[in-house]
């Protein structure tokens, strides 16, 4: 009788909007995920290639020491991240974990700048014949940065994942 009570709710656009324009500015992330019940999001790096433990351990004490070390430089505290890798052998996913209330902007380019050296040609990364110009970037790393300033502001509800799909980008609500 009362249909109009029950519609789903859509999600938050600044949310959706943060996690395609995640991808579109870092390459080579391939996909994110956000978790309103954990406050996190998480971004995961392809790789290809034959891998031991020891490179991966060494990689992730490499960017838990650089992370923590930017936090100590911008006055962050109590920031949580978490490194993990699925697989060694083939494609194997490294994901990384963070909580959105200290998350910024130049960590995220710390992240990929890091994996993108650490890893070459390894590291699968999403090329777009048309490279956006310096400009381009910079207003969408501003834009990012105000996705996320409005994340920490309004709650989200929901899980919402970002993934590559060939050419495009797409988010949709899990």
């Amino acid at each position: 009788m009362f249909d109009f009570l029950k519609r789903e709710r859509k999600p938050n656009p600044d949310a959706s909007r943060l996690l395609a324009s995640i991808l579109v500015v870092y390459p080579t992330i391939q996909s994110v995920t956000y978790d309103s019940k954990e406050d996190i999001l998480e971004l995961s790096f392809a790789l290809n290639g034959k891998f031991s433990p020891s490179d991966f351990e060494y990689f992730l004490k490499y960017v838990g020491e650089s992370v923590e070390t930017l936090h100590y430089l911008e006055g962050l505290s109590g920031a949580s991240i978490e490194l993990n890798v699925d697989g060694i052998y083939g494609t194997c996913f490294l994901n990384v974990r963070r909580d959105m209330a200290t998350l910024t902007i130049r960590e995220l380019s710390l992240l990929t700048e890091m994996a993108a050296n650490y890893f070459g040609d390894k590291l699968i990364e999403d090329f777009d014949s048309a490279v956006p110009d310096e400009d381009f970037l910079m207003e969408q790393e501003d834009y990012l940065e105000q996705c996320l300033n409005n994340m920490r502001q309004f709650r989200v509800e929901g899980k919402l994942v970002g993934v590559r799909e060939q050419e495009r980008v797409v988010v949709y609500a899990r």
